[in-house]
């Protein structure tokens, strides 16, 4: 068993931001690397969602992603998803629906918001000797009306595209879709909800500048796309870059979009819906501008950061030159000293940290614990929206479990224990007793629970 102080708190919880701004190196924890499951057991990605979309991710991957237009056919069911109900429901039974999560667009113009969002007032009448709140002023300013159901109905009856916007914030299914495609991709993700009536068209030709899925619910709808970058960069072999495709979307396809790629569509004689999935560019301008920028701050002492410039320098350039010769030497050698597996690691936390916190069910874990808390028997189970990622901290000798905006700081002897629970599914903490007795196992079970890692099964 593990022995430690009992008088000091073994197991804490902070803010992923705060272990970011420590200056202690902290190094990745892997698996085995017996197989190429456990080389990635500490961060575990569920690849199912992503194989809905393209099929065999990894020759999507390296052959498809970034270059050129791809179809699934038939192999994305979108009932555990979006449906004509879920639209419905979203529409008509959520009387706030917010500005910014609504969009009109009918023949390529996007309708005046002014034609179908009410205020506050009107919303909720009252008498006239009776002033708004200063909640509802709040509320009339930031979101600059809600969207009146009848009058959006009665646009999309009329020819317009309805857009629910950043579904995934308010909507269940696509919550977790989202996320587990953030995860398989490493790239922040968000869903767009569309219902188009018949013979109608929403957006003219344009591009987008991410990368795209959109993945049809019911009807159909005639896409019309043009070359991809690549493709006009490199030549696509038998088709014109000059040409645009034509590709009919039928209920559980899924097309992929590469950012820049020009496209279009229109629906025939049904009314059609699809879930288009943006996923946000994760490159080495954001590496630059986060993670390398940290890592000089990091390893550059205080003092030399914080010099001041040499008075005169904006009219006497030579009064610059041999500071600036100094300084650049410093960050040079600063930058030359990460290793690929420092960078890495430190976006890997960068990356966690944005991502929004996705626990659903916290509430009911919480009442189903009641005051006793985690005991040796409780049934725990993983969030699937909860990412996971473990680090050592050799100088500390202590153990980072990363788990998106928050961490638990724990002993560098619970690291054979955290890989076993990051690994797992279903567990109780008694199944734990390989490696710690029951107060530290009900211990970090707790913090699991109370960082949002573990619930119980209800």
């Amino acid at each position: 068993m593990i022995s430690s102080d009992r008088t000091a708190p073994r197991i804490q919880i902070i803010s992923t931001a705060a272990l970011l701004r420590q200056k202690e190196r902290l190094v990745p924890i892997s698996g085995d690397m017996e197989t190429a499951d456990q080389a990635a057991l500490m961060l575990p990605v569920d690849t199912a969602e992503l194989r809905r979309c393209v099929g065999d991710e990894k020759a999507f991957i390296a052959d498809i992603w970034g270059k050129r237009v791809h179809v699934t056919t038939g192999d994305m069911p979108t009932s555990d998803l979006i449906s004509v109900r879920d639209i419905d429901r979203l529409l008509t039974s959520q009387p706030l629906l917010r500005s910014d999560m609504i969009r009109l667009v009918r023949q390529g113009e996007i309708l005046p918001r002014n034609a179908y969002l009410r205020s506050m007032r009107e919303i909720y009448p009252r008498p006239v000797d009776h002033e708004m709140t200063e909640n509802e002023h709040i509320f009339e300013m930031l979101t600059r009306g809600v969207a009146s159901a009848a009058e959006v109905t009665a646009a999309v009856r009329g020819g317009a595209t309805l857009i629910l916007q950043s579904a995934h914030w308010y909507h269940p299914p696509l919550t977790e879709f989202c996320r587990s495609l953030e995860l398989a991709l490493g790239r922040r993700c968000r869903a767009n909800i569309y219902l188009t009536p018949v013979s109608s068209q929403g957006f003219d030709l344009h591009s987008d500048p991410h990368d795209v899925f959109v993945l049809q619910a019911f009807g159909e709808k005639q896409w019309h796309v043009g070359a991809t970058p690549w493709e006009r960069q490199h030549g696509s072999g038998s088709f014109d870059p000059a040409e645009t495709r034509e590709l009919l979307l039928r209920p559980g396809d899924v097309l992929y979009l590469p950012k820049g790629t020009p496209h279009r569509a229109h629906t025939l004689s049904a009314q059609s819906g699809h879930v288009t999935i943006s996923i946000e560019s994760n490159s080495w301008r954001e590496v630059l501008r986060t993670t390398l920028t940290q890592l000089v701050e990091d390893n550059l002492p205080t003092e030399l950061l914080d010099t001041e410039l040499p008075v005169g320098w904006l009219h006497d350039g030579s009064v610059l030159d041999e500071a600036t010769e100094r300084f650049l030497t410093d960050v040079r050698a600063a930058l030359a000293e990460p290793e690929s597996e420092q960078v890495r690691s430190a976006h890997l936390r960068t990356f966690l940290t944005q991502l929004t916190d996705r626990i659903p069910g916290a509430f009911e874990t919480d009442s189903s614990l009641g005051v006793l808390g985690v005991l040796d028997t409780t049934p725990l189970r993983r969030r699937k929206t909860v990412p996971c990622a473990l680090f050592s901290q050799p100088a500390t000798r202590r153990v980072y479990a990363v788990l998106g905006r928050r961490s638990v700081v724990m002993p560098e002897a619970y690291g054979k224990v955290m890989r076993c629970i990051a690994g797992r599914t279903d567990f109780k903490p008694e199944e734990l007793s390989f490696a710690l007795d029951e107060r530290e196992r009900l211990e970090l079970c707790q913090a699991l629970v109370d960082a949002h890692l573990l619930h119980t099964l209800q």
